[in-house]
């Protein structure tokens, strides 16, 4: 089993938005996202590897669960530091 790795995952991320070229990149992102937060281990691993503790400001409302707390930080963390490629 190996850890989350957030500039892996990135990384993955921004070259498939460059191969699929889709029409709405962040309903891309979203989905990306949203696999990428299917198990509860890997939203541990998730949140553990982006150190995220701070569960009161952001875009989802409140977060009852790891998968809420995942996809959240993970949303986050892309919006953040994703290079989108200039049309």
């Amino acid at each position: 089993m190996s850890a989350f790795n957030e500039n892996d995952f990135l990384l993955e991320l921004e070259d498939t938005i460059t191969v699929e070229q889709p029409e709405d990149v962040w309903e891309l992102i979203h989905q990306e996202i949203d696999r990428e937060c299917t198990y509860y281990s890997d939203c541990f691993d998730i949140v553990k590897a982006l150190n995220f503790t701070s569960w009161e400001n952001n875009d989802f409302g409140d977060i009852t669960n790891i998968t809420e707390a995942a996809f959240a930080a993970l949303y986050e963390w892309v919006q953040d530091n994703i290079t989108l490629p200039v049309e």
